[in-house]
């Protein structure tokens, strides 16, 4: 079976769902689509696209993700595209690889190419239409709109020194503790989520929908 995780940014799909993109990996091929390249806006040498797109694939081959795909859209622009590209580019991909399990980027925190990606997402997978069963957002460290209300904890005990490993290779964007983005914290936050469904480290997600696969 074909997962697909999609990010707004290079790095999304590390802090969203590393530890669970390493165990899925093992039995399941995972194919990472990435909107946008996720360095313009933040630095003003144009070889960080480079760098963060290198990161990605350094840290996916980690994780186990089999397959990429980089839309290289504007970083922090993504209001400024119409939204029938941003649907294309992931409907192509859906379509190519008829994924039955879909995870994204939530819609309830302050970056606002989240919330885009978030809503692109839902047009590309929507029922009858894509080949989607499962549709899952995860959860992003950082400053948010609205409390994230996760309805499925997964286990990644096992795991999380891999996610703290994949996202060291991001190393331009790894933040001194209390940032949410330092490694104290990512740890802390898989604490926080065990504690909250029984176990030593977990990830949470939120289920948009599923169908009966």
């Amino acid at each position: 079976m074909t997962i697909l995780i999609i990010a707004a940014h290079p790095d999304d799909e590390v802090l969203g769902m590393g530890g669970t993109i390493k165990k899925l990996s093992k039995k399941q091929s995972i194919i990472l689509a990435v909107v946008s390249e996720g360095a313009s806006a933040q630095y003003s040498n144009k070889n960080m696209i480079e760098k963060r797109k290198s990161a990605c694939l350094k840290s996916g081959k980690l994780l186990g993700i089999s397959k990429f795909y980089f839309g290289d859209f504007p970083d922090q622009q993504l209001d400024s595209i119409p939204s029938l590209k941003i649907n294309k580019f992931l409907e192509k991909i859906i379509s190519k690889h008829k994924p039955k399990i879909v995870f994204t980027t939530p819609n309830h925190d302050l970056n606002n190419d989240h919330s885009i990606v978030h809503n692109s997402t839902l047009v590309a997978c929507r029922p009858l239409v894509s080949s989607v069963m499962k549709l899952f957002c995860y959860e992003l460290p950082g400053y948010v709109k609205n409390p994230f209300e996760p309805n499925v904890f997964e286990d990644i005990s096992k795991e999380i020194n891999f996610k703290i490993n994949a996202f060291k290779l991001y190393k331009s964007e790894i933040e001194k503790f209390p940032h949410p983005r330092s490694l104290d914290s990512i740890v802390n936050l898989s604490i926080q989520r065990g504690v909250q469904s029984g176990l030593k480290n977990a990830e949470s997600f939120y289920l948009i929908f599923s169908k009966s696969l």
